[in-house]
């Protein structure tokens, strides 16, 4: 028999997975071929899937930790070297940015923090941009080998008050200044790695000398967060088959469900092998019942807000096309000084927070074909728009559905007519200002 191992849910350190014997699904032959072929890369990845725990896989083969990859294929396929250099990490998601002076405290604190592991005291300086130099300066004098630096989710800070544009933009000087310091580092470092959701221009990573390398979209790399589904039939054996027994089923329709509700994402141009939700697939085999895990765990309000505004673009928003360049950096620059979002460009930004993928790539007219990546998306979203744009709650919502559907079995035109009627009518004035293309939206959806 298959030992079943405890899924690891919650847990994004490697150490804590390795050290409780908790599953762990090997990425490590994709993480050697991005440590020996990259020195400065950029990943975009959704929320929860999987970019902490990427961060402390590498942190933790770049601070020498050959005991913790024994078993896997690093540790006993490759001739790495497991050369032991400082680790510089820094989580931007765990530091309080909901103002700039939190922000600022934060990420000084992060960064005297860190100081301290190597005998630096930071504290007299003022700003982050001062203590990260000196310590970087510092750390250079005192170890034979260059540093590791690694950055996750730089732009929380900047999707936290993007609903807000001059606040972000105030962010945003900091984290430029930030980060420009970083490349100014350059020669006392060995490995930068950044993970976030979206490019923002102006931040200094995608420009100029000693600028990210893109990695979001390369056919390498493709696999490197999320589940294949060779991966999960072959990690996740043991638990399929109980799932099976519960649900008295087959692993097949078991690996059906699974398929429809949480894989489709295509992580490259062309496509190598669509990837599964993680966090939705490991709830699911939890709990057994097919839910919306992902997207109830926090879809961000931002994104919302701009649906809202833009519910006529959203009605349309699937098998849309968007330019290559679209998925360059984009600015959040204000013309007015007032709140600009709901101008963002919708479909880019979907796509990059895991709400939309690729469809297809059109290299001869460069762009791309995009499309929801299945069921849990799908429904959740579009019922997440159907409620904020009647101004109506979940089960209002539901049970108006379920009116029209039942119309529609009866053949009874005057009931669905009438229902709809009631579901066009909570529309808020401020949002539709009459106009005619909003109806049709909300009917599409």
């Amino acid at each position: 028999m298959v030992l079943k191992k405890q899924l690891p849910i919650g847990i994004s350190t490697l150490e804590e997975i390795i050290k409780n014997d908790l599953l762990y699904i090997d990425k490590t032959e994709i993480i050697h071929r991005l440590i020996t072929n990259n020195r400065r890369c950029f990943l975009s990845r959704p929320r929860r899937f999987g970019k902490s725990l990427l961060v402390s896989t590498l942190k933790e083969i770049f601070s020498g930790n050959k005991e913790l990859f024994k078993n896997l294929w690093i540790g006993k396929n490759s001739n790495y070297a497991w050369e032991t250099r400082p680790v510089i990490h820094i989580d931007f998601s765990e530091i309080d940015s909901n103002s700039l002076e939190s922000l600022r405290e934060g990420l000084s604190s992060r960064l005297e923090e860190i100081g301290l592991q190597y005998n630096c005291s930071l504290k007299e300086l003022n700003s982050p941009s001062a203590k990260l130099s000196l310590l970087v300066r510092h750390i250079a004098t005192q170890s034979p080998t260059k540093i590791a630096f690694l950055v996750d989710e730089y732009d929380s800070p900047l999707l936290k008050h993007i609903n807000n544009i001059p606040t972000a933009l105030i962010i945003r000087e900091v984290l430029k200044s930030f980060y420009t310091t970083i490349k100014a580092l350059d020669a006392f470092i060995h490995f930068t790695f950044v993970t976030g959701v979206t490019k923002f221009a102006k931040t200094s990573l995608f420009s100029g000398p000693n600028n990210l390398h893109d990695i979001s979209l390369n056919e390498k790399y493709a696999t490197l967060c999320g589940y294949t589904e060779q991966e999960i039939v072959t990690n996740f054996s043991q638990h399929l088959i109980d799932c099976a027994a519960i649900k008295h089923t087959t692993v097949d329709a078991i690996m059906n469900d699974i398929r429809t509700w949480y894989n489709g994402y295509q992580m490259s141009d062309y496509l190598i092998e669509k990837v599964y939700n993680p966090f939705s697939v490991l709830l699911y085999l939890e709990n057994k019942k097919l839910k919306n895990y992902w997207v109830d765990s926090g879809t961000p309000t931002f994104l919302v807000k701009i649906i809202q505004k833009k519910i006529c673009d959203f009605a349309d928003i699937d098998h849309s096309k968007i330019a290559s360049a679209d998925l360059s950096a984009f600015d959040i620059n204000a013309e007015d000084g007032t709140d600009q979002y709901h101008k963002l460009p919708l479909a880019m930004l979907m796509l990059q927070s895991g709400y939309l993928t690729i469809e297809k790539y059109n290299e001869r007219a460069a762009n791309y074909i995009l499309t929801y990546p299945n069921q849990e998306i799908r429904e959740s979203l579009n019922q997440l728009a159907l409620c904020a744009s009647v101004d109506m709650t979940n089960s209002k919502v539901d049970s108006i559905k379920e009116q029209l559907f039942n119309a529609l079995q009866e053949h009874n035109v005057a009931l669905f007519c009438s229902v709809m009627q009631s579901l066009l009518a909570h529309i808020p004035y401020h949002l539709h200002q009459e106009q005619e293309a909003f109806y049709h939206a909300i009917v599409h959806i």
